[in-house]
């Protein structure tokens, strides 16, 4: 069973999704979907992994409700719990969605643990259900396999009992398989799979149960039975459904009915003269269809009593021409197919040979109905022949020259009955000549046995025809008939497959021979006409001149070293391929067109257009009337386009990125096939502004600004980046980033969007990581008191207007002394016990953090009134007080909180902050283990001096100083390099404060090359006294190392090479050089991207040998991680600034105006060619007004000072300098680093007149 550890959360209110998220992202990987149509596209892709639902019921596009019933259409409601979470507390609303399917129901508002509790409940139920599914399958299969084992035993029976049955049953088993295999290959409408072939396999073993109670003296007779003794010897079906009925105990009943339809049907014929019921047709189950031909076949191809066995090829041809009854004409074309599969299973389980038994067989589900409702393909077809051959009263036959087989297709009269032989096709022709065709004409018929035979496959030739009289019983009378001889084309040179048709010849039309006029109009053609025998080599009847000059061959040439053969002049590897092509297109109708390439006297390829048309000849053969044109130039220009389009594939399959290609007027999209591999699945490619919004696998938070994306795009944004979520193949959100650049047409108007789509997942969830344990505190793993602060004043500048708050400042009573009698460890697993306890008491997005050592502050946003907070915080003064038990702490546990409310005690972080540290005094005051909110009435700041005081006084540090100073200069490093606009200084900066706090002798970073054969010390610091050795460590080449592999392979998984001693080195390259700088201790951390390592951050100590502790090495490779992070994007943004000369390139070559102005200066920063030639004092520096528009001040309707939706729809403006309209987009982009508007000018003066 798949792993169910995805939780889907489908609400369109983000709030609600929030809450939910906070609850189960440590326990569940989260899927969410804001409406009920993008619910089932993820509940279809990922329905094998999801553990739960948690479903809203009021939802735009699709309801909750709707939702429901489209998970109990498809059946999944089985196996997928649906939780509904909602505010209708009805009782209809209840009903109905119980009714629908649903396993819970919670109500809003909800207590987090109670939510977590009831999810978990549900999902281990059903888990468990499952599981007992599971285990009812394995002991259905050890069931089945019981009862097949008595199936063989109860068919031993009968095969023991008749001496004619041999190993009748174990052949029939095989037949059976063999041929419904076929039938499911090619009549899917029959809907057999796997388990219904291996069932209805087995059963065929019973086909013939009923045999038990036939007489010995008649099921043994020799000879031909009367007809009384085959009456009672028909009876023996519907004795064995007799006994069938009886094994209904055996519990599998689709086995059984299986059984019974074959035991029954099995002799019922397709035209009805079969028995016990006379059915026809489809009424014939196809089980009992297949086991019937299986049967027949094998009772032909063994010996009996009455007669001996005939050969495999005789039976073949008996079945095909209805000499044992009709079957359906779709089964006898599934039997030609298999015909030396059963040859090889009959010469396999012949009689006498050692018996084996099949294994057991799976079975499920019920009988299905087959052969019902519409015709299908296949059969229509079938139809539509027959019917053809009707219209055309011809007689038909397909022979195999090679085997002997033949089978009468259709008898069109009964003067041809001759035919339906039971030899090979020799005989039966021969003696269909020799009874049935005019003496005079048998030489003539009798051709076709002979040379004409051989000739006609030798030269490959289509078709043929020859016209003799046969004897017509109607009219005692001799009438004249055309036989034609059809190829059937199977591409193997050994096999000799013909169709031979019998029509009355003077029906026939007389077949013109193809007449050309010498033209001199067609012979001007490029290549001109040329006239073809429909042969294996398209033998010319006469050179056409043009064609002649076009080669540079004479008629004689042609003739004396080609042999008049036009396939000898197609360029040799186009040959086969060109035969092929005319064979398949003439199988279709009688026009041909091909492409194909001749070689000329001098050597040169020409590439030709060959458009044909068959017709027949005097002579009975097919020729090809070819018309010729040359057309190598436009090939050669389509060969360059399928180089262009070739290396550009190329590129894009070398690129781990997904390129892109959005078509704005069609609303389609096309990706690189990067996609599948990354993603797992298809995207959305048709009606993409659409779909995408509602049904697509992208993050439900990131969906406005994707779709804000698609609509710049289409209103004429040049160029726009974002990062979103989008889901992969096993459910998981990975972070991904888009770059969009918008084409524009003739008009100016976007008509395409193209891009790439980089995976950023790695980088992304790094940097996250590495500011969530910045954010934390190492002990509690709450938020420490910056980080709480930031998220806090972040939710006040967001803050909805009328959305209540309360700031709670937790203070554990007297926790001191826990610490001096217990020890600070104990005190340590105190902390840790009651953060434990704050998580599970609130919500999600409530904000818990630690600001002391004993004291904690808890932010919970979106109150609804007073009371609730109150409850809550009353229960967080009981859940400390009975957190340990009497005699494992002296004295009884407490805590004190003081709470302050927004709007009413403060808008802000400083004055929330300030009031609930009054109210927290207060509480210690009144005795501590209580709490206090603040009252503006009752207390003032004078009251808060005394709180400082008393706050101040209980906040330790919980014995943790050694780790304090190591999580501040983490912190203070993460500091220096997010504000930092000089990435440079500001590493130089955090090398020296790591070295001078752990007085190392070096600090420094050295960074690979792209192609990583060599590496390069490219920031040091080195401590007084101590010598730089950056300048030697330039392009230094692994290979003088003993190998970059043999380098890397000193750091361990985690990327850290620790090495307090050189001596104990045993790589002699890397310890001569790390020696030679006066190395005695290293520890380097390496620098990581998603394409493997990309240098490391060392630190040296060139004084001693120096024993590095964990606390040490942890803080040094975390720093070293931050460093590299933001080095590796420093990195990464100088590639894109290499990228952007490629950038000015493109601009250059766009046919608009484009150029960049400074943000707040109105400085030119970039103007491309189009502009330059336009306006040539316009240049980077000059002020774009002054320069473009000879103005002194910025134009009145400058398109940077409007709104900015109003800038990407864009505004037209005239240049009255240079008396030209134009229509101006505007964008804000990063040029070079510095904020600025990219302008697009579209001239539209055309318009404007």
């Amino acid at each position: 069973m798949e792993k169910r550890d995805t939780l889907l959360l489908v609400d369109d209110v983000e709030v609600n999704r929030a809450i939910l998220r906070g609850i189960f992202e440590r326990e569940y990987n989260l899927l969410e979907a804001e409406n009920g149509d993008q619910a089932l596209v993820l509940i279809e892709q990922y329905h094998d992994r999801i553990a739960a639902i948690l479903l809203d019921l009021v939802m735009p596009v699709r309801d909750g409700y709707q939702v429901l019933e489209a998970l109990g259409r498809r059946g999944l409601l089985s196996e997928l719990p649906v939780i509904v979470i909602t505010a209708e507390d009805s009782a209809a609303s209840e009903v109905r969605a119980f009714d629908l399917g649903a396993s819970d129901i919670i109500m809003k508002p909800f207590e987090p643990h109670v939510v977590r509790r009831r999810v978990q409940n549900v999902v281990e139920l059903n888990l468990h259900k499952l599981g007992q599914q599971e285990r009812i399958e394995e002991q259905a299969a050890k069931l089945r396999e019981s009862n097949a084992v008595m199936v063989d035993a109860l068919s031993s029976i009968i095969e023991y009992r008749s001496v004619e049955t041999g190993q009748h049953i174990q052949r029939i088993r095989m037949f059976t398989r063999v041929l419904l295999e076929e039938v499911a290959r090619c009549c899917p409408e029959y809907g057999l799979d796997v388990r219904r072939i291996d069932m209805i396999s087995s059963a065929s073993s019973m086909h013939d149960i009923g045999k038990i109670a036939i007489p010995d003296a008649i099921l043994n007779k020799p000879g031909r039975l009367t007809d009384e003794e085959f009456e009672i010897m028909k009876t023996h079906s519907q004795r064995g459904c007799e006994m069938l009925a009886n094994l209904d105990r055996m519990g599998d009943q689709e086995y059984l009915q299986y059984a019974y339809n074959i035991c029954r049907y099995h002799h019922e014929r397709w035209d009805g003269r079969g028995y016990p019921d006379g059915l026809k047709g489809d009424a014939i189950p196809v089980c009992a269809q297949v086991v019937g031909v299986a049967d027949c076949y094998d009772a032909l191809t063994t010996d009996r009593v009455y007669r001996g066995a005939l050969s495999p090829e005789q039976a073949f041809n008996m079945i095909l021409n209805g000499e044992c009854g009709s079957f359906s004409p779709r089964l006898l074309e599934c039997f030609k197919s298999v015909q030396g599969a059963f040859a090889k299973l009959s010469q396999e389980y012949a009689d006498g040979t050692r018996r084996t038994h099949p294994a057991a067989m799976q079975l499920s589900a019920a009988e299905p109905s087959f052969g019902e409702g519409e015709l299908d393909s296949l059969q229509l077809s079938q139809m539509k022949y027959f019917t053809l051959l009707r219209y055309a009263d011809a007689t038909v036959m397909e022979a195999d020259l090679t085997t002997g087989l033949y089978h009468l297709v259709y008898l069109a009269s009964s003067d041809f009955e001759l035919l339906r032989g039971s030899g090979r096709f020799e005989e039966a022709f021969r003696g269909f000549v020799e009874n049935a065709v005019h003496p005079d004409d048998r030489a003539l018929a009798l051709q076709l046995l002979g040379e004409y035979l051989d000739e006609f496959f030798n030269e490959g030739l289509m078709r043929r025809s020859r016209t003799y009289r046969v004897f017509s019983h109607a009219t005692q009378a001799y009438r004249r008939c055309e036989a034609t001889m059809l190829r059937v084309d199977t591409g193997h040179p050994r096999q000799r497959k013909v169709l031979i048709i019998w029509k009355d010849a003077d029906a026939a039309d007389d077949a013109a021979a193809p007449k050309l006029a010498d033209n001199a109009a067609l012979g001007a053609l490029l290549g001109g006409v040329q006239v073809c025998r429909n042969d294996q080599w398209f033998t010319m009847q006469k050179i056409n001149g043009s064609l002649g000059a076009l080669l540079g061959y004479s008629e004689d040439e042609v003739r004396e070293k080609f042999h008049n053969r036009y396939l000898e002049l197609i360029y040799p590897p186009d040959r086969d391929d060109a035969l092929r092509q005319t064979r398949q297109q003439l199988q279709a109708g009688d026009a041909v067109e091909l492409e194909y390439r001749l070689l000329t006297k001098d050597g040169r390829l020409i590439w030709m257009l060959d458009k044909g048309l068959r017709k027949m000849g005097p002579d009975g053969s097919e020729y090809l009337i070819l018309v010729l044109m040359d057309i190598t130039q436009s090939k050669q220009a389509q060969e360059e386009l399928r180089r262009t389009i070739e290396r550009h594939k190329l590129i894009m399959e070398q690129s781990n990125d997904i390129i892109f290609e959005w078509d704005i007027e069609r609303d389609e999209v096309l990706y690189s096939a990067n996609w599948e591999k990354k993603f797992g699945y298809e995207p959305i490619r048709e009606h993409a502004s659409v779909r995408i919004p509602q049904v697509s696998h992208i993050h439900p938070e990131d969906l406005p600004q994707f779709n804000r994306l698609m609509r710049d795009m289409a209103g004429g944004v040049p160029y726009e980046e974002i990062e979103f979520r989008v889901a992969d193949a096993a459910g998981r959100y990975r972070w991904s980033k888009i770059r969009a650049a918008a084409q524009f047409n003739e008009t100016g108007l976007p008509y395409k969007a193209v891009g790439v789509i980089a995976d950023i997942d790695e980088e992304r969830r790094a940097t996250e990581a590495l500011r969530e344990r910045a954010e934390r505190d190492e002990l509690t793993q709450l938020y420490n008191k910056s980080a709480g602060r930031g998220l806090i004043e972040d939710y006040f500048a967001k803050r909805p207007a009328q959305e209540g708050a309360a700031l709670l400042i937790v203070d554990l009573d007297n926790f001191k002394q826990i610490n001096d009698t217990y020890g600070h460890l104990f005190g340590d697993v105190v902390l840790r016990e009651f953060s434990s306890e704050l998580r599970r008491l609130f919500r999600g997005e409530d904000i818990l953090s630690r600001i002391g050592g004993d004291e904690f502050l808890i932010f919970m946003r979106g109150v609804p009134n007073a009371e609730a907070v109150e409850r809550r915080v009353e229960r967080v003064v009981e859940s400390f007080r009975q957190m340990f038990r009497h005699d494992v702490l002296r004295g009884n546990p407490s805590c004190s909180i003081g709470i302050a409310f927004c709007p009413g005690d403060g808008q802000d972080f400083e004055t929330l902050f300030r009031h609930a540290d009054i109210a927290l005094y207060g509480a210690k005051s009144r005795g501590k283990n209580c709490w206090l909110r603040f009252d503006a009435a009752t207390m003032d700041d004078s009251f808060g001096l005394g709180a400082q005081q008393m706050v101040a006084s209980t906040r330790i540090e919980s014995g943790e100083a050694p780790d304090s100073a190591a999580q501040g200069l983490v912190e203070q490093a993460f500091r220096e390099l997010q504000r930092t606009d000089d990435l440079e200084a500001a590493v130089q900066a955090i090398l020296e404060m790591i070295g001078r706090r752990f007085g190392v002798s070096r600090a420094y970073v050295v960074e690979d090359s792209r192609d990583g054969r060599c590496t390069t010390n490219t920031f040091e610091w080195c401590n007084d006294g101590i010598r730089s050795q950056k300048p030697m460590l330039q392009q230094v080449e692994y290979e003088t190392l003993g190998g970059r592999k043999a380098y890397l392979s000193l750091f361990n998984e985690e990327g850290v090479f620790y090495c307090p001693d050189l001596q104990l080195l045993d790589r002699e390259e890397i310890r001569d050089l790390l020696t030679r700088q006066d190395i005695k201790s290293t520890l380097q951390c390496a620098i990581r991207d998603e394409s493997g390592f990309r240098g490391f951050v060392g630190f040296d100590d060139c004084v001693i040998r120096r024993i590095w502790t964990r606390d040490q090495i942890e803080t040094l490779t975390f720093t070293a991680r931050l460093i590299s992070l933001f080095l590796l994007k420093r990195r990464a943004q100088e590639e894109a600034e290499r990228a952007a000369g490629n950038l000015r390139t493109v601009l250059d070559h766009q046919n608009a105006w484009v150029y960049v102005v400074d943000q707040g200066s109105w400085k030119l920063r970039y103007v491309n060619r189009k502009t330059r030639r336009l306006a040539p004092e316009a240049r980077a520096g000059a002020v774009c007004y002054r320069a473009l528009f000879g103005r002194s001040a910025p134009c009145e309707h400058c398109p940077l000072g409007g709104e900015e939706q109003a800038a990407a729809r864009g505004t037209e403006m005239y240049n009255a300098r240079l008396g030209v309209w134009a229509l101006v987009n505007a964008a804000a982009v990063q040029w070079e680093g510095t904020p600025c508007h990219l302008l697009t000018c579209q001239d539209i003066t055309d318009y404007k007149k």
